[in-house]
């Protein structure tokens, strides 16, 4: 892995190399020609493209913000397909990745996600694991309204799964973050700070922690994070509207502030419950035990009778 400081930012992987159609392979291989090179900046939303020449230096950069997608069938002026970078090489060479990590040769044929269609009503689920699962992608969704996506406690790296998804990031205009749990969270910061502004939507309690939190971990101030997006305050008890939908938000049974609602929408409805205490027997100990607590606070204030 590369590391290079530019424009005081940090370039964590490379993505791709692009060679002149008169590069040999041993050239190629050995970096020894001129050539394009592309990194991915931290974040994953920016690249820096750097121009190459045969002499090893940078005779020009770019950089360029979001991602970029160019059909196999288009080329840079000057630079061939894959089909020409495999010319000259054996069967063997083809797939073969060099030692800085970037494919040279063939490799399978990349497939354009598919069309998605958002639903003026309804829910795309992200993941459906939870946090201490290693292998799966925490809960999270994406709640559509008139066509327009809010994302509920968005996983990490959830904007690769919507490219993948073949959802456009910039039909996302919210996102509803429930508790401040690492496994909901954390997602819910990284789209903040990448991609088109969103709103973000969630109680003053839970969303002065939230920015508390990542202005601790991230050492950026308070307020250079809540000047990365639009806060929306949901009150509890009070109806909330936003795109044409109302809200109904409530607090949940959690170990910390939590929230679930209930979204209506040209009269159909539906109900998220956020994390939750879904034990009945153990909720109606809990209230005896409160009603019990109250009662003895009251003997000895004097007051009960």
């Amino acid at each position: 892995m590369r590391c290079y400081e530019i424009e005081s930012m940090y370039i964590i992987a490379e993505v791709a190399v692009l060679y002149p159609e008169s590069a040999a392979f041993t050239q190629m291989a050995s970096r020894s020609c001129k050539r394009v090179e592309i990194y991915q900046v931290t974040g994953g939303t920016e690249y820096i493209v750097h121009d190459i020449d045969e002499n090893n230096v940078i005779v020009g950069k770019a950089k360029i913000t979001s991602n970029v997608k160019l059909p196999e069938s288009m080329s840079v002026a000057g630079f061939g397909s894959n089909d020409q970078l495999n010319a000259g090489s054996s069967t063997s060479d083809q797939n073969s990745v060099c030692s800085e990590g970037t494919m040279v040769g063939g490799g399978s044929k990349s497939t354009l996600p598919p069309t998605f269609y958002p639903p003026s009503f309804g829910v795309t689920v992200l993941g459906n694991s939870h946090g201490f699962d290693a292998k799966g992608s925490v809960s999270g969704y994406v709640l559509w309204i008139n066509g327009r996506g809010i994302m509920i406690d968005p996983p990490t790296y959830s904007s690769a799964t919507l490219e993948r998804e073949g959802i456009r990031p910039r039909t996302i205009v919210g996102v509803i973050l429930t508790h401040c749990h690492a496994d909901h969270d954390a997602g819910a910061f990284q789209k903040i700070l990448t991609g088109s502004p969103v709103v973000v939507i969630t109680t003053p309690t839970i969303y002065k922690s939230f920015i508390r939190k990542y202005s601790a971990l991230s050492e950026l101030s308070e307020g250079i994070l809540q000047r990365s997006h639009r806060f929306k305050p949901a009150i509890i008890g009070a109806p909330l509207r936003f795109q044409g939908a109302t809200f109904h938000f409530t607090y949940t049974l959690h170990s910390i502030p939590c929230v679930g609602f209930r979204v209506e929408w040209r009269g159909r409805s539906m109900v998220f419950t956020g994390d939750h205490f879904n034990d009945p027997d153990a909720i109606e100990k809990l209230v005896e035990n409160v009603s019990v607590s109250y009662q003895l606070l009251f003997i000895g204030k004097g007051v009960y009778t």
